[in-house]
């Protein structure tokens, strides 16, 4: 693997890391139980209903980037078919084979993100905008998602193996427990507890403010 080669590969990985692990957020919030949803909607659920979107957003612009072409209007893109062009200019023939044939199942994977991100997220198609002609966008599904990041992940772990003889676990990637999505849920449930303690007059009314004032 040539310099240049590495660079764009580590670039790349990153990324994929990136998603991974704002992905995995988003399965821990809402996609573990059906009683993390319960216990959002008892508490935040507006703001949750908008960390929903916005992740589901990140993943439709994310997921094109990757499948985006090689080059736009002069300029190289990072994206898996320049990754693609410099390993087949590294003189892996058939290595870029197998990506090629990797890369067109995961662009099929991502038609429904693309038109998501050119109509609604990064442009605003005046149709869809106004809701003209009966022209609904295509939903996107955490299995759509799901399936999508499996291709990048094999895509990039055959560059990996192929030089470095290795791979990447992208879909286990470590949250400390303390940060991550389950432990949001887990202080929205102890305050839950606190508001029923405060109820059952076990707890001081309004003791939870001698922590200081929110709005100081």
């Amino acid at each position: 693997m040539d310099e240049h080669l590495q660079k764009v590969f580590d670039r790349m990985k990153q990324e994929l890391n990136h998603i991974h692990y704002r992905w995995t957020l988003y399965r821990q919030v809402f996609g573990t139980n059906p009683s993390r949803i319960k216990l959002i909607n008892r508490t935040s659920s507006s703001i949750f209903v908008e960390f929903q979107w916005l992740i589901i957003d990140y993943m439709v612009i994310s997921l094109s980037k990757l499948t985006d072409r090689a080059r736009m209007q002069g300029n190289n893109n990072l994206s898996f078919h320049y990754l693609i062009e410099k390993v087949r200019g590294n003189g892996n023939v058939e290595l870029t084979d197998e990506l090629n044939a990797e890369l067109e199942v995961l662009t099929i994977a991502c038609e429904k993100f693309r038109e998501i991100r050119n109509k609604r997220v990064a442009h605003n198609d005046l149709v869809v905008a106004l809701d003209e002609y009966d022209s609904p966008l295509p939903g996107v599904s955490r299995a759509d998602i799901e399936k999508a990041l499996f291709h990048a992940r094999n895509l990039m772990n055959k560059v990996e193996l192929h030089f470095n003889d290795s791979q990447t676990l992208y879909e286990e990637i470590i949250i400390p427990l303390e940060n991550d999505g389950r432990s949001v849920l887990i202080w929205l449930q102890k305050g839950l507890m606190y508001e029923q303690l405060e109820d059952e007059g076990l707890i001081e009314c309004g003791k939870w403010r001698e922590l200081g004032d929110l709005d100081a």
